[in-house]
C-alpha cells in the first residue's frame, strides 16, 4: 500500500480514515508513505519563520505515521526544509529543525520503519521491478517523464493521481499517488489552474521478489469514500 502528500495540517480527516480502513481490512505487508507527511510552511525559504503553526502541523504528520504503522517512510521536499535549516545561521531555526527531525526519526525507530532522507532525483527505493520516490517533476506529463527517468515508478509530489507510459521501447509505467489533503486547503496553490487537477488516491497491489502489480484507487470526490 502506498500513499503520499498528506501534508500534516492540511490533511483531509475523511481521506486519512479511508486509507486506514483499507489498511486495517487488508493488512498489507508493506506500507509506504512517499513523503510530505508534514507541510512546514514556516520553514519555507524566505518565510522568515512565518506560516502555519508548526506544532499542530508536525503533530498531525507524526500521528498519521503512527496510526498507519508505515513500514517505509520517505522524506519529501517539504520535510527536506528541516535538513536544509540545520545549516542556517539562525540558531533558533537550527533548534526548531533539530527538534522536528528528532521527533520524525524517533517515530520511525519506534515503528521499525525504514526512513529515507530526501535526496531529490537520487531518492529511489526498490520494490521488485518498481522504484518508489517522492518525485521531482511537476507538469502535466510528470508520470510519463518520471517513467522515462526511472523505469516503472510510483511517486507523489504532483498531487495529481495519474498513470502514464514512458516513451521507451520497454514501455515503463509512471504512477502518481495523488494527495490526501483537503480540497482547496492549501492557499498558496489556490491561484493555479493546475490545482483543479489534484485528487485524493492511494496505490495498492501484490508483489513478489521479481514483480509488483500496483493499482491506483482514486476517490471520486463524493461525500463518502468507496473503497475497493
Amino acid at each position: 500500500m502506498v500513499v503520499g502528500c498528506s501534508h500534516g495540517i492540511y490533511a483531509d480527516p475523511q481521506a486519512l480514515d479511508a486509507v486506514h480502513r483499507f489498511k486495517q481490512a487488508y493488512k498489507p505487508h508493506k506500507v509506504y508513505h512517499l513523503g510530505d507527511f508534514i507541510d512546514l510552511s514556516a520553514f519555507m525559504g524566505g518565510s522568515n519563520g512565518e506560516g502555519d503553526r508548526v506544532r499542530p502541523d508536525l503533530d498531525g504528520g507524526i500521528e498519521f505515521l503512527k496510526r498507519m504503522e508505515f513500514t517505509d517512510v520517505l522524506a519529501g521536499n517539504h520535510e527536506a526544509r528541516l535538513w536544509r535549516d540545520l545549516k542556517s545561521a539562525n540558531e533558533l531555526k537550527v533548534l526548531a529543525a533539530e527538534t522536528a527531525i528528532e521527533e520524525i526519526e524517533t517515530t520511525c525507530l519506534k515503528l521499525h520503519a525504514n526512513f529515507y532522507p530526501y535526496s531529490g532525483i537520487w531518492q529511489a527505493v526498490r520494490l521488485a521491478n518498481w522504484l518508489l520516490t517522492h518525485g521531482t517533476i511537476y507538469n502535466e506529463n510528470s508520470a510519463r517523464d518520471m517513467a522515462e527517468m526511472y523505469g516503472n515508478v510510483m511517486f507523489a509530489h504532483t498531487h495529481k493521481p495519474m498513470v502514464q507510459t514512458g516513451r521507451r521501447f520497454d514501455q515503463p509505467i509512471g504512477m502518481s499517488v495523488g494527495t490526501l489533503t483537503r480540497r482547496g486547503a492549501m492557499e498558496y496553490a489556490n491561484t493555479r489552474r493546475s490545482t483543479l487537477g489534484w485528487g485524493q488516491a492511494f496505490i495498492y497491489g501484490e508483489y513478489n521478489d521479481d514483480k509488483a502489480y500496483p493499482q491506483i484507487h482514486i476517490h471520486d470526490g463524493g461525500p463518502e469514500w468507496k473503497l475497493p
